[in-house]
């Protein structure tokens, strides 16, 4: 069996990719919107974890099996669902805060 240095290379990258964008995420400095300048992050990433899933089961997956043995590919799924619900709630909190924050604009405006 021959090494697949391709994918080797391809799975280098990427690892490398999520290693800069954590020490970017760690180096940012804070802000109010920092979870609506992230959520298209976050969706992008919840996507990767699929595919990270998908590419491990072609991996592994016996030769001609449907089948997820380990059930990596239904986990990641799971993890991709648990990224965007977390996105989506935050989002929801951050909106929550805007608009007391504009009430709290438009009352002192109003008197």
């Amino acid at each position: 069996m021959q090494k697949d240095e391709v994918a080797a290379r391809l799975a280098q990258q990427a690892s490398d990719a999520l290693l800069e964008l954590l020490e970017h995420v760690r180096t940012r400095p804070p802000s109010d919107d920092r979870f609506d300048s992230s959520s298209d992050s976050l969706d992008t990433l919840a996507r990767a974890v699929v595919a990270i899933g998908d590419v491990v089961d072609g991996c592994t997956a016996p030769s001609g099996a449907d089948e997820d043995p380990d059930g990596v590919a239904q986990r990641t799924r799971e993890l991709a669902t648990a990224i965007v619900r977390r996105r989506n709630s935050l989002l929801a909190e951050n909106a929550a805060v805007r608009m007391r924050r504009a009430a709290v604009v438009s009352v002192r405006r109003a008197g």
